[in-house]
């Protein structure tokens, strides 16, 4: 690789500071700093993936510590990649749930986009941000391009998956569709080559099904960064509406200064460290 100058070693190191502040895990970060020297040397931005799924149009401070970290890449100029999974959305992320999601109607998944983008614009410049919707890959995929895919991955792999474990050993069922979901999200990836993909601790397995399809697909693999879940009023579990222990950043500024006022102290330096500059 190109010798860097001083000047653009030191840039490589502060991108690599910043983005390293508040993270529970880089995977992996010797790659992360390549792809920092590769684009410092051939000022080229990178690529960076945020996938969501609209299932509810509220937007909470747990939401904004991914949000504010894709800040943090937008401010070096690299390009922010927001998916709309309405597609995806339809089938219902697994993640954490004991039973099979509620599909969601394409209205539904279309207003609480919406409302998404309104909300983001509050921590992102929108108009810097690239909009994707998954629907115009995955809805375009012939029967022959599914079973492709489903080639790539083996059922022990997607079983080891904890939430599809634990349904398993309690005999709950789980649909096949779920299996698509973490394919789907991987191949995301593969459409949008993207350099970094972020999301929470408990995106674990998903994230990482872009690294592994992007791979298979003979692509540059991107690196994976994981954000730590904010607990929420109460202190113990993450923040989400269903609990009813989260601050909307929609909310009136007295409701949310009368909800952070109320938060247990351990977790004030946790809520500095994610959520302010």
């Amino acid at each position: 690789m190109q010798k860097l100058t001083d000047q653009q070693e030191q840039e490589v190191q502060e991108q690599l500071a910043l983005y390293r502040q508040g993270v529970q895990e880089i995977i992996p970060l010797k790659e992360l700093e390549s792809k920092i020297r590769t684009s410092v040397i051939e000022n080229r931005p990178l690529k960076i993936k945020l996938g969501l799924d609209p299932s509810a149009p509220d937007v909470h401070l747990g939401h904004t510590v991914v949000l504010n970290k894709l800040r943090q890449f937008q401010e070096h100029g690299h390009i922010i990649q927001l998916i709309i999974g309405d597609f995806t959305g339809k089938i219902g992320d697994p993640t954490g749930k004991s039973v099979a999601r509620k599909q969601l109607t394409e209205d539904e998944v279309k207003h609480n986009a919406q409302t998404y983008f309104e909300q983001f614009s509050k921590v992102l410049d929108m108009d810097r941000v690239e909009l994707h919707y998954n629907s115009k890959w995955l809805g375009e995929m012939k029967m022959e391009d599914v079973i492709g895919m489903a080639g790539k991955i083996t059922v022990a792999r997607l079983m080891e998956r904890d939430d599809f474990e634990a349904r398993i050993k309690e005999g709950k069922p789980i649909s096949l569709h779920e299996f698509f979901y973490p394919l789907m999200q991987g191949f995301d990836s593969v459409q949008l080559e993207c350099d970094i993909e972020l999301g929470g601790t408990d995106q674990h397995f998903n994230v990482l099904m872009g690294r592994h399809f992007q791979e298979k697909y003979n692509k540059e693999k991107q690196v994976v960064i994981l954000m730590p879940l904010l607990e929420g009023l109460d202190g113990v579990d993450k923040m989400s509406k269903s609990k009813h222990n989260y601050i909307g950043i929609d909310e009136r500024p007295e409701e949310m200064f009368g909800k952070t006022m109320s938060l247990p102290d351990h977790l004030m330096m946790k809520y500095f460290e994610l959520i302010t500059d």
